[in-house]
């Protein structure tokens, strides 16, 4: 089954997690930039390695694996519309991700206050307002000017930028490695929402690239610098399951097998609201 999502199109595929030194230079160990775009990429990479997580959009929290369980029954079951994931299938709403929540989830868990935004205002902010207010730095689009770590921002598609390719003769000009949650062509069954895409054209991965933003430290901004944290609210009570749990009786054997594949307990992430993006 192919779950197209708002925030999604056909990915060149997986492959192997690039080795660490290869992402950044590790010379500077104790740089606070250099030190946080380690952590970035390392989480992001430790997220694809651990969790079965499906794209929703409005996504915004990985739970324990039994919760992505479940959230990815539900879909297999039902094959919800994307605009009607979460309110056909509640449980998802305990694990699942979209696009830019996975890149708030990524900065977060890496240690790097990163103040919710989506796409659309992304790209609607002056680079005034999205240092002000987000602690973003607007590097237009100028693909030589990236690093790992840095978010390629597309109409209504970001992704975060784990490392960028020496040019080859016949080939786009500017190629990367990508990490992102979506919805797309590739994704065969629930469970596959976060990928690695290796080797993409950066310039018209999703469309034009139209900004690149930088998280403020890895531009060298103090952390007294950024924005304050908003202020955390507790979770929601995780509802006691009903009589059936979400057709999981309907799901197909192979699809509930690989749901029901052994997981890492996740950690969990404050609720944040969910953006007009996937």
């Amino acid at each position: 089954m192919v779950l197209a999502g708002l925030c999604g199109k056909a990915s060149a595929g997986m492959a192997e997690p690039p080795a660490p030194s290869d992402l950044v230079d590790e010379s500077d160990g104790a740089d606070e930039a250099e030190a946080l775009r380690r952590r970035v990429i390392a989480e992001a990479a430790d997220l694809l390695d651990q969790a079965l997580v499906s794209y929703v959009y409005g996504g915004y929290q990985v739970g324990d694996s039994d919760d992505c369980k479940q959230c990815n029954i539900c879909l297999t079951a039902k094959r919800p519309a994307p605009s009607r994931r979460l309110a056909e299938c509640p449980s998802c709403a305990r694990c699942s991700l979209d696009c830019t929540h996975f890149i708030a989830r990524v900065y977060d868990q890496a240690g790097g206050h990163y103040p919710y935004i989506d796409t659309k205002t992304m790209l609607a902010l002056s680079a005034h307002d999205l240092k002000r207010r987000y602690g973003l730095i607007d590097l237009g689009t100028d693909v030589n000017a990236t690093a790992p770590g840095d978010i390629l921002v597309y109409d209504g598609h970001a992704v975060l930028l784990e490392r960028r390719h020496a040019p080859v003769a016949g080939q786009a000009l500017y190629r990367g490695d990508v990490v992102h949650a979506t919805g797309g062509g590739v994704i065969r069954r629930p469970g596959e929402g976060l990928q690695r895409e290796r080797f993409v054209d950066l310039t018209a991965f999703r469309g034009p690239l139209r900004r690149i933003l930088r998280h403020g430290i890895l531009a060298g901004l103090p952390a007294a610098a950024l924005p304050a944290p908003p202020p955390t609210t507790a979770p929601a009570p995780r509802p006691a399951p009903g009589p059936a749990v979400e057709a999981a009786a309907t799901a197909p054997p192979a699809a509930a097998e690989k749901a029901a594949a052994p997981q890492r307990k996740l950690r969990r992430v404050e609720k944040r609201k969910a953006g007009d993006d996937g």
